[in-house]
């Protein structure tokens, strides 16, 4: 029998408060798994590609005092805090079919933070 729906959500323009506990959960285990898998191929490529044969471009001011090592950790730990911030705030997100969109921008947020990664290490 399908789920009938009270009048105050029939309304145009309310949010679908309606559970949807299956896309929180695995919306935000998924993202987990795939945006470093995404990101660690990404790196693989541009490393073979031969975009790492020099220093990267953000080391050009860290090369005199031999720090190439600290700038690229230090910007690859900030990349790295935003996406877990971003993807803490998927948790937070209510479970609402509503807010799945919202969800899901979140979810590819985190992956193309952490993507922007290898992109900056590569120019």
């Amino acid at each position: 029998m399908p789920e009938a729906r009270p009048p105050a959500l029939a309304r145009a323009g309310r949010l679908d408060r309606r559970r949807d506990l299956a896309g929180w959960l695995l919306t935000p285990l998924t993202t987990l798994v795939v945006a470093p898998v995404v990101a660690a191929a990404l790196g693989i490529v541009v490393l073979v590609g031969g975009a790492f044969d020099r220093a990267p471009a953000l080391c050009e001011s860290a090369l005199g005092d031999n720090r190439c090592e600290e700038v690229t950790l230090g910007m690859l730990g900030e990349h790295a805090v935003i996406s877990a911030a971003v993807w803490l705030l998927l948790w937070l997100v209510p479970w609402w079919r509503g807010l799945r969109k919202l969800r899901i921008l979140l979810a590819i947020i985190v992956c193309a933070v952490l993507v922007a990664a290898p992109i900056r290490m590569a120019s």
